[in-house]
């Protein structure tokens, strides 16, 4: 991707990303503010319908308190027999009469204990055997003369034709002993609900009761009587008011409920819902949905005019800067930038114009003092002592100690040649063959010195004699066992041992000397912080600059079995690069 499309996107990501999130966040503040406004609103009013309710339940209860206690119903129910017809039609025609004094009651049926029984309607209805058979009786003996409702998903064997009805039903105890003597079943009009919820259905907005399953047992919409909600309102059936947002009818509706203090035969947590459309609510925030995608189109237009006017010749200049440092890169310093009409891009051209001749003047600078300084090792090299001097000189003194059966300094004197060759000489590595050499010469030396306290044992692969080392790394290690290891009295024992690990070689330094203490242990492996002699930290330094962190020193040291020193670097051979 080009620097302009980066930097394109990057100014619609910071200008765009935000006013995006700044509307979202606009619009979900106050989605949820409208929401919860309208809801506790909606609370209010379905409050005020369930008072409603209940005062037209409470109405409809006195009635059928009156009638139960009047002395028209008391004296049919308590009379056996009829002393004629004309007393029978008499009776019935004024009880009709009181019943229809309200006009919410459509049919009406009493029963009395001995089976007598006056309807209002000549629809079927059950019998008396019927109706002791019917839980609908054990609920309204189970209340003792109390009220007891059926919503009219539950009345159909009570009631006759398409329109749905209210059924309440009570026990008839007479008011001198208390004893039942009849039961009284109404059915009321739906109307009596119609009156209450017609007024709040406005706005598309539709009202229900519902029991805890979902079941519809009333509605405005008469035809809705009976179905699913089709929603879940577990979480509705409670104590509390609650409001959701969710998809009704196809459409995404705000639903509030609250728990109404109306109850009916088996639901006694019958539930207020209402539901009304999100859309019709929701005006202000399409509003502020749409300006803010207004505002984002205004944005990637500014985008756009910023990419033609200032970001092109940004990103110009930008490339060209690129291929300039690159040319740089690659050894040449006459290139030179153009100038730029921007005064912010014109100063930075020159800037870099100003660098690269004061870089090339450095170069050419560098350049004449390595000259001179090679001029003056040149005579400082010129006037040191000649290396083969000192090995002739080492050879005449060998010479002269084998005359005078000195095998002791003659051999003293030849290692300590062979030493002075491989420190002298050569670049910074050396086989490892010669490495070697020179620390068995150290050690032939240092045992003269220390009249054959100690023996040492040398075993390398044959086939790492011949790769390349760090020279100087084994002496001062050697020089350390033979410093602190042994005690006088003790016959020491150096074993230098090499092997191949993968693509890597393992040199190993064992004695089995005292070993050392641990804070110098830890110190050599990098843990600690105790000063430290030159020799191994130097080695391990060297090591570590030349071949890599990887590489380098590990030190294991015990009292009991002395101390072993692991050199670890890659595997060279002759013709690999240093």
């Amino acid at each position: 991707m080009s620097f302009r499309r980066k930097m394109l996107f990057a100014f619609l990501g910071f200008v765009l990303v935000p006013l995006l999130i700044l509307g979202g966040a606009s619009y979900q503040i106050s989605s949820s503010a409208l929401k919860k406004n309208i809801s506790e609103q909606t609370v209010q009013t379905l409050k005020a319908v369930d008072r409603n309710l209940m005062n037209e339940v409470s109405e409809v209860n006195s009635f059928s308190d009156y009638v139960i206690a009047s002395g028209t119903i008391q004296t049919f129910l308590e009379v056996n027999d009829t002393a004629s017809i004309i007393d029978f039609y008499n009776q019935q025609q004024s009880i009709a009469g009181m019943m229809y004094g309200n006009v919410h009651i459509d049919d009406f049926v009493i029963y009395s204990k001995n089976g007598r029984q006056l309807h209002l309607k000549n629809s079927p209805v059950p019998t008396f055997q019927g109706l002791l058979d019917s839980p609908f009786y054990v609920e309204m003996v189970a209340q003792r003369g109390r009220p007891v409702w059926l919503p009219p998903t539950e009345n159909r064997e009570w009631t006759s034709g398409e329109e749905p009805l209210l059924t309440q039903g009570r026990v008839i105890k007479d008011p001198q002993t208390l004893e039942d003597i009849g039961y009284l079943v109404m059915n009321m009009k739906i109307r009596l609900f119609d009156d209450i919820f017609d007024p709040v259905s406005m706005n598309l907005s539709q009202e229900f009761i519902v029991d805890p399953t979902g079941s519809i047992l009333y509605s405005a919409d008469h035809e809705k009587i009976g179905q699913e909600l089709a929603m879940d309102i577990s979480s509705f059936s409670s104590q509390e008011s609650r409001y959701m947002l969710t998809d009704w009818e196809g459409q995404k509706s705000l639903v509030t409920a609250i728990p109404s203090q109306f109850k009916t035969m088996g639901s006694e947590d019958l539930v207020l819902v209402s539901i009304k459309p999100w859309d019709v609510l929701a005006d202000e925030m399409i509003h502020i949905r749409n300006t803010t995608l207004f505002l984002s189109v205004a944005a990637i237009l500014i985008a756009l005019l910023f990419n033609i006017f200032y970001l092109r010749r940004v990103s110009q200049f930008i490339q060209e800067s690129l291929a300039s440092m690159k040319q740089v890169e690659q050894g040449s310093l006459q290139v030179r930038m153009k100038s730029f009409k921007l005064k912010e891009l014109k100063d930075i051209s020159t800037g870099f114009n100003h660098m690269i001749e004061r870089i090339h003047r450095l170069v050419e600078d560098v350049k004449k003092e390595q000259i001179d300084k090679r001029e003056a090792q040149f005579q400082v090299l010129q006037e040191q002592i000649n290396p083969h001097f000192l090995y002739n000189t080492l050879e005449s003194i060998n010479a002269l100690a084998a005359m005078n059966g000195q095998k002791e300094i003659s051999k003293i004197t030849i290692n300590l040649g062979k030493l002075l060759r491989i420190s002298i000489n050569g670049g910074y590595e050396v086989m490892v063959k010669d490495e070697l050499r020179h620390v068995v010469s150290y050690l032939e030396i240092q045992k003269i010195r220390y009249d054959h306290a100690f023996q040492f044992h040398v075993e390398i692969d044959e086939d790492l004699k011949k790769a390349y080392v760090l020279k100087l790394i084994l002496q001062p290690i050697v020089e350390n066992s033979l410093l602190h290891a042994f005690d006088s009295e003790e016959n020491g024992m150096i074993a230098i041992k090499g092997y191949r690990e993968g693509n890597d070689v393992v040199i190993v330094i064992e004695d089995n000397g005292k070993g050392m203490p641990l804070d110098i242990l830890e110190s050599l492996n990098g843990v600690g912080d105790a000063e430290l002699g030159h020799g191994i930290m130097n080695v391990q330094k060297r090591l570590q600059l030349y071949y890599g962190k990887a590489y380098g020193l590990i030190v294991c040291s015990d009292s009991l079995y002395g101390t072993i020193i692991k050199i670890k670097f890659p595997l060279k051979g002759e013709k690999d690069d240093v």
